[in-house]
């Protein structure tokens, strides 16, 4: 008797597993993927629109549904927004895209054309403000890497092409911003490591994260305490496992290695982070002996190291 209850309480609960319940909300997620895959491109919209209903008229009383019935709606709205005359200059413009995409949060059409104005206008901005030194465009740079930043927070990627090419141009903007933050002209580490992170955070391909890693080093050894310090070595080891990475990013990832095992020893005075220093700075000048600033450094850490016992 025992084992014959035990069966059907077996069975009853392969039955409940398998019920017709589950099978419809599984089939309405599934047909809720597939509409989501409508919302990559602007002209796909009326048929993004058009299966959300579906949705909701084949699967009504779904959690499925419920998300299609809402989704369908914000971009009823974004529709009705971009029916008429887009507008010709750019600031009108991009006031627009962002009006339509605050009505359907992570549409990703929408989020492409916003996202490659914000990202032309960094490109642009940001050398200028390196070269002009005027600290207005420096701040304006920021401003639009923020706003792009907020944009792809409304986003939820997914491990496909078209996802993963806009992880790696976010990271690559992060990178443009990052870099002119740490120039001599502004030195502003502490908004520099912020952007990288948030850079860190998109990237997805390794070539893309090991360039964005030798940066968030740099910007790690300036705050030069001693988790920072730890924290730059870790991240430029990490880049430099890369094979692939470029030469110009090599040279920086050990000179960051160089300069932070050198600031350990000045606090630590252990001999294994003078010799650290001391073998990262070699590679930095083996790869280019054109950097006389790494020269120096080493030429005075190998005097250091020659009046201490071996």
């Amino acid at each position: 008797m025992k084992a014959r209850y035990l069966l059907g309480v077996i069975v009853c609960g392969f039955l409940v597993a398998c019920s017709p319940n589950k099978t419809t909300e599984q089939q309405a997620e599934r047909l809720l993927t597939t509409a989501r895959d409508l919302e990559m491109e602007l002209e796909d919209l009326p048929k993004a629109i058009t299966r959300y209903a579906e949705i909701v008229a084949k699967f009504p009383d779904t959690k499925a549904a419920k998300k299609a019935e809402g989704r369908q709606a914000q971009l009823v709205k974004a529709q009705s927004m971009l029916t008429g005359t887009l507008p010709e200059d750019q600031d009108s413009l991009v006031a627009f895209y962002e009006q339509t995409a605050s009505v359907a949060p992570g549409y990703f059409a929408l989020l492409k054309k916003l996202g490659i104005i914000y990202s032309n206008q960094t490109h642009f901005s940001a050398p200028s403000a390196v070269k002009t030194r005027f600290v207005n465009m420096k701040d304006y740079t920021v401003e639009v890497w923020e706003a792009q930043d907020k944009l792809w927070q409304t986003y939820a990627f997914r491990p496909q092409p078209a996802d993963r090419l806009w992880q790696d141009n976010l990271c690559r903007q992060a990178v443009d911003v990052a870099e002119m933050l740490i120039r001599p002209e502004f030195s502003d580490y502490d908004r520099a490591s912020d952007v990288i992170q948030r850079g860190l955070h998109y990237g997805n391909s390794e070539d893309v994260r090991s360039k964005a890693k030798v940066v968030a080093a740099f910007c790690a050894f300036r705050k030069a305490k001693k988790e920072n310090l730890q924290e730059g070595i870790k991240l430029a080891k990490e880049a430099l496992g890369y094979e692939f990475l470029e030469d110009e990013d090599r040279v920086r990832a050990y000179h960051v290695i160089g300069l932070c095992y050198t600031y350990l020893h000045q606090d630590s005075g252990e001999m294994a982070d003078l010799d650290a220093a001391i073998k990262a700075l070699n590679e930095c000048v083996n790869i280019d002996s054109g950097r006389s600033d790494v020269r120096e450094l080493l030429k005075s850490l190998r005097q250091t190291r020659e009046k201490l016992p071996s």
